[in-house]
């Protein structure tokens, strides 16, 4: 990879991305919408849409936020502070569910149970359609498919709440069905999804041949594809999604275990700074399941850098310690450096390495909050930025809107080493503390954010941010930006939020 293009002054020195400026030294001679954001996240990971990915935090990611992050071309990395390794993995099924492609394992129903279950099942898992089966289960034949459609016009018909399915449901005979051998066998969805063109219909079932459910597939995938063409999706057409696990390697198996069962692309072992027991985790899944990506973290230094490079192999680094908005390990413990200036030397070491091992991606993850972060960084060799407190304000974070004691609403947003996230079991085994019997220090806060509402806006605009600043600078995409951008320093005040 190309040296960085930095000012003398910036070469050796500490400096973060705030005091930081790129002097446009080239005319664009393109269009600021086409620029192509597309970026090599990990070894197998490529983004296509915004190089951004959601934090851990468990006032940031669940699975809404990961469906977000996906659709936009980005990706979410799932918290593990559930009380169950159960509740975690509900959260990864959903997201991988969400642009099911086949839906390989589908929800069904029996025919015997009431209308008024249904409705419940809707409201909680959020499927509009369900297929039927004799007993309930896959292991039977299907007989029917109810809709919520189906539901709501019998009810205004005058169809009791307390009416078994097998009433209202479209029975066997009159469903369209394809077979596995042409579909789901071949891992073909084309035709799956020609089908559903050419008979108008919302749900497919693909059945064998003794016509038993083997996956769905669905007409609002193929409106989802048209609309956001560049989401992150494996071959299966399924949004990718990566899970968050503990830092304790005595801990973290089972859960690793339960990633890959469930289709999580990846793992990133969330810690403040990398322990000794990120190694043999790193070793562990490489050697069970070498399909799973692996991302350690965090990390300032060069030296750590080495460190990970020598004793492991890796597919991605999240560099940064302290720069949160949340986060005051900076402030109290002195566990820091700028990020600008940790991104430049973990970035050297990390070029160096991947000469023989391979490429490793690097995220930047601290106080992340405007185009620019997102432009210095990629200048200085992340592939990639978290953000954390910037999205808790949307729609899609976990929690509530609530109206604050000036009638604005707000949520909530939290570090994970704050005493509230602590207390919620799993938050002390991030910062190696889960075992210690003293009261802790805090290294994180409690507080409102502003609603910020949809967040498919929000990540639109910081798309389009991201997309004239690299314009301003003649750069088409992220490798022209490393090619000609031109870090300087800026010894402004930077904005206030």
């Amino acid at each position: 990879m190309e040296r960085v293009n930095l000012h003398p002054d910036l070469q050796s020195s500490e400096f973060n991305l705030d005091e930081i400026c790129f002097p446009p030294r080239r005319i664009p001679n393109f269009e600021w919408s086409d620029v192509d954001l597309s970026t090599q996240l990990t070894r197998n990971i490529r983004l296509r849409g915004i190089p951004l990915l959601s934090s851990p935090m468990d006032t940031v990611t669940g699975s809404k936020m990961a469906i977000l992050m996906a659709l936009m071309g980005g990706i979410g990395v799932i918290h593990y502070n559930f009380p169950t390794i159960e509740d975690q993995m509900k959260e990864v099924e959903k997201v991988r569910k969400f642009e099911a492609g086949f839906v390989k394992n589908p929800a069904v129903i029996s025919p015997k149970i009431k209308i008024s279950q249904v409705i419940e099942l809707i409201n909680q898992n959020g499927f509009s359609s369900y297929p039927v089966t004799e007993d309930g289960t896959l292991q039977t034949k299907l007989v029917g498919m109810v809709t919520e459609k189906d539901i709501f016009d019998n009810l205004e018909l005058g169809v009791s709440l307390d009416s078994k399915v097998n009433k209202i449901m479209t029975t066997a005979e009159n469903l369209v069905t394809e077979s596995r051998k042409n579909t789901l066998d071949k891992n073909d969805i084309k035709a799956a999804n020609k089908k559903i063109r050419e008979t108008h219909i919302d749900t497919l079932p693909i059945v064998d041949k003794d016509f038993k459910l083997a996956a769905l597939v669905t007409r609002s995938d193929l409106d989802k594809n048209r609309e956001f063409e560049l989401a992150t999706k494996d071959e299966n057409k399924q949004l990718k999604v990566l899970v968050a696990v503990e830092s304790r390697f005595n801990n973290v198996k089972e859960r690793i275990a339960q990633a890959a069962y469930y289709g999580a692309t990846g793992i990133v072992v969330d810690s403040r700074n990398i322990y000794e027991d990120g190694i043999p985790t790193a070793k562990f899944t490489k050697k069970e399941f070498p399909g799973l990506e692996v991302v350690l973290g965090n990390l300032v230094t060069a030296e750590v850098a080495k460190d990970v490079f020598e004793r492991c192999i890796v597919d991605g680094l999240r560099v940064g310690m302290g720069g949160g908005k949340v986060c005051i390990t900076a402030e109290r413990l002195g566990l820091t450096r700028d990020l600008g200036a940790a991104t430049r030397d973990v970035a050297e070491v990390r070029n160096f390495y991947i000469r023989k091992s391979g490429y490793v991606g690097l995220w930047i993850d601290g106080g992340v909050e405007y185009p620019k972060h997102f432009v210095g960084g990629m200048i200085l060799g992340a592939d990639g930025a978290m953000m954390g407190t910037e999205l808790a304000g949307l729609e899609e974070s976990p929690g509530n809107r609530i109206l604050d004691d000036r009638g604005l609403l707000v949520k909530t947003v939290r570090g994970m080493g704050s005493p509230q996230a602590i207390m919620e079991r799993q938050g002390a085994s991030r910062y190696g503390l889960e075992n210690v019997k003293l009261r802790r220090y805090p290294e994180g806060i409690e507080k409102k954010v502003p609603y910020k509402g949809d967040g498919l806006d929000y990540l639109n605009e910081m798309l389009c941010g991201i997309k004239q600043a690299m314009h301003g600078l003649g750069c088409k995409n992220i490798k022209e930006l490393r090619l000609h951008g031109y870090i300087a320093p800026w010894h402004r005040s930077p904005l206030k939020s």
